[in-house]
């Protein structure tokens, strides 16, 4: 827990004085004493007991620290401080255990809340990547027809490797989003037992998306990285944010304010919006994810220009006109976004 000043001592602060920083800091140490401790050890602190007899009492060396810092303040005083850092603990524990993070990548029918952040992370970077069964493997050898790409075996349909399941022509290649699934199939599907031998095969089939930026959806924040954006996101799942309040309109408002795409979409306002007038913008989540994806590539990745992503985005969305003095000004192009 962070040295700030105690939140609910700043709300009755005719009761109980602010402590300063280091009083803050020794109110923490001292948390987990009992208030009687408390009392009985600041009393023989105010006799220089601690002074005299530093090793004596077998203390943690911050706790005599602690008592050091609070001598001059009164009994009251300091067990209120310490209650309130009792109970500014019990609220990040409870923080902690709640489930409170959710992944904003996954379809509404999928949704679950993560407890812990690290999981909730990996959830969200999983997406990141896909694994491709068989990814740039051969179906054949030159003059040998169709074969195993494992053990060579011609005509391979009986093949204790199956590849034919994800090569053939007429196959439908497995794909996943986590190496252990993929892991999985090569044991269940292509015979792979080792698990070693398995996550390495994964290892060679991951293919990871190339993205120019990504954007939140609880704000009109863009990010070129996506640590950053993870970072962002956790901020807001901290400060009571569920997916209820998820916009996909702000997201692709954010994506539309990347630096490369960012004048075009401007220009395309200009051209479209005659006289005073303005429209109100609004982007659906199940009629936009491809447009998503492709906004978060950006014209470097995509092979698309600007203008040609703008002109999607564009036609993706839902509009309604607006009164000019509802309008939100946006780069000076008069026209506002629904929420």
């Amino acid at each position: 827990m962070s040295n700030t000043v105690f939140p609910s001592l700043k709300r009755s602060y005719g009761l109980y004085s602010l402590p300063d920083p280091d009083q803050t800091k020794a109110a923490n140490a001292l948390k987990n004493c009992s208030d009687r401790e408390i009392v009985s050890w600041l009393a023989f602190a105010r006799k220089g007991g601690f002074g005299a007899r530093p090793r004596t009492w077998n203390l943690p060396v911050e706790i005599v620290e602690a008592f050091s810092k609070l001598v001059d303040s009164g009994d009251e005083l300091i067990l209120g401080w310490v209650q309130e850092a009792r109970a500014c603990t019990q609220s990040v524990a409870k923080l902690e255990k709640a489930a409170i993070y959710w992944c904003t990548i996954c379809g509404t029918d999928k949704l679950k809340p993560y407890k812990n952040h690290d999981e909730w992370r990996r959830e969200e970077k999983q997406h990141e990547a896909t694994y491709i069964c068989m990814f740039g493997e051969t179906s054949g050898v030159p003059g040998n027809g169709f074969n195993c790409t494992r053990c060579l075996a011609p005509n391979p349909e009986g093949c204790q490797h199956h590849v034919q399941a994800c090569l053939a022509p007429s196959g439908d290649r497995f794909s996943c989003k986590r190496r252990y699934d993929m892991v999985r199939h090569l044991k269940k599907v292509h015979g792979v037992d080792s698990k070693a031998e398995g996550e390495a095969m994964a290892g060679k089939w991951k293919q990871t998306l190339d993205k120019s930026a990504w954007a939140c959806g609880f704000c009109l924040t863009t990010f070129s990285n996506f640590q950053d954006r993870l970072r962002h996101l956790q901020l807001h799942f901290e400060q009571g944010k569920t997916m209820d309040n998820w916009s996909t309109t702000l997201v692709i408002q954010g994506l539309l304010q990347q630096p490369s795409i960012l004048e075009a979409w401007k220009a395309k306002l200009v051209d479209v919006l005659p006289g005073s007038e303005t429209w109100q913008f609004v982007w659906k989540e199940p009629t936009v994810k491809e447009l998503q994806y492709r906004l978060e590539m950006g014209p470097s990745q995509s092979g698309e220009s600007a203008e040609t992503l703008v002109e999607t985005a564009f036609k993706a969305c839902d509009f309604d006109w607006a009164l000019p003095e509802e309008s939100e000004h946006f780069g000076g192009s008069g026209y506002r976004y629904a929420y």
